[in-house]
């Protein structure tokens, strides 16, 4: 089975011979299996198939990988689809995202020095990873290049022969064994994978839908909080902390002294709200104190931050619709805060409108995955 660990592109099509008609994303997570399944007819966009496959609490990570090739089979099989073709994403946490400067200019340069150079950046043995690479759109470079009155090639961001110094470029790696579990599973269960990426790819392109402003994604899960960082549409970055919804069901028992269940109903009931914050605030503000603290310091990290503001802060994963959460990251970063719709712009039965936009916190990875080949 062939795999391409592919990184967002601009024109992802020109890694396919054509548009599809037909498309599985499927997101592989700590707590269950997401399945999205879309068609494309007369240029619109529509679901067809959408499920949910809870994985067992005792499964580690290594576990999940193993036997995932066996539940997804068994989804599709529930599903009816015969095509057993996917998408596929690799949790950013098992992956590393650089962004780095080259000396090179063209594509093919950019990529022999790469591989001369990915050593220093990828902290293991280069055989042990799979890696890949996407040549960033800098401010720098675009006003170098309309100084000398040069066309951008539609495939090659620098054209051949243009010497405009250094270029930044994002280098994504992934530990090959992780690639190489999913793929004994897949092969085992006589599924194909067509295209890997990591997840943050995916959820960027179902969010925003090619939007090129400023924008932070922020991810909150159950056992980790993803940062994505996005600049003229361009993802410079993604960090993960492991500050998220069972972290915070976590301090909540502890700090009230009680039972984790009793933890989660009160987390999920009362939240933010002005009545419940004299009883749970001394966990709760802090929790989002931390947040915002995380989600600055990525910022500031990155030159291209500094210099603009943020068009909105995005937010997905299931515990980002804690009550009264959105308001607070709003309040304290001085910024407009809205809930991202993967199922935006995709068309979908009108019964079931209620109980997908519900559900959106929880597939913003497999839409983006599915989205890969109709768009």
């Amino acid at each position: 089975m062939k795999q391409k660990l592919q990184p967002y592109l601009d024109n992802i099509a020109r890694y396919f011979k054509k548009s599809k008609r037909h498309s599985i994303g499927v997101d592989i997570g700590s707590n269950s299996i997401k399945l999205v399944e879309l068609e494309k007819k007369n240029g619109t966009i529509k679901l067809k198939n959408y499920a949910v496959l809870r994985i067992q609490e005792d499964l580690t990570r290594g576990e999940i990988r193993k036997f995932s090739g066996e539940m997804i089979d068994k989804v599709l099989n529930d599903l009816s689809i015969k095509d057993k073709t996917v998408n596929l994403a690799i949790p950013s946490y098992s992956s590393l995202i650089t962004l780095i400067e080259v000396s090179s200019q063209t594509e093919e340069e950019i990529r022999k020095e790469i591989e001369l150079e990915a050593g220093k950046y990828i902290p293991v043995d280069l055989e042990d990873v799979v890696y890949d690479w996407q040549i960033v759109k800098t401010d720098i470079l675009e006003e170098k290049l309309k100084e000398k009155g040069v066309e951008k090639n539609k495939e090659n961001f620098v054209s051949e022969g243009e010497n405009l110094g250094q270029s930044k470029v994002l280098l994504i790696s992934v530990m090959r064994n992780v690639s190489n579990e999913y793929e004994k599973s897949f092969d085992k269960n006589r599924l194909k994978v067509e295209s890997i990426e990591v997840d943050c790819f995916s959820t960027q392109r179902s969010l925003l839908k090619g939007q090129k402003g400023n924008y932070l994604i922020m991810d909150i899960g159950g056992k980790v909080t993803n940062f994505i960082g996005v600049c003229k549409g361009q993802l410079l970055f993604n960090r993960n902390v492991d500050l998220a919804g069972n972290k915070l069901t976590e301090l909540i028992a502890k700090t009230l002294n009680v039972n984790n269940n009793r933890a989660e109903t009160m987390k999920v009931k009362q939240g933010f709200d002005s009545d419940s914050k004299a009883v749970v605030a001394n966990v709760l503000d802090p929790f989002c104190d931390s947040l915002i603290e995380q989600a600055e310091k990525n910022l500031n990290e990155f030159e291209e931050f500094k210099n603009v503001d943020l068009d909105k802060i995005v937010l997905t994963g299931g515990t980002s619709k804690l009550k009264g959460l959105k308001e607070c990251i709003q309040d304290k970063m001085k910024t407009e805060v809205v809930y991202g719709n993967p199922w935006s712009g995709i068309d979908y039965p009108k019964e079931i409108k209620d109980k997908i936009l519900s559900s959106a916190p929880f597939f913003g990875v497999a839409v983006g995955l599915a989205l890969i080949d109709l768009e």
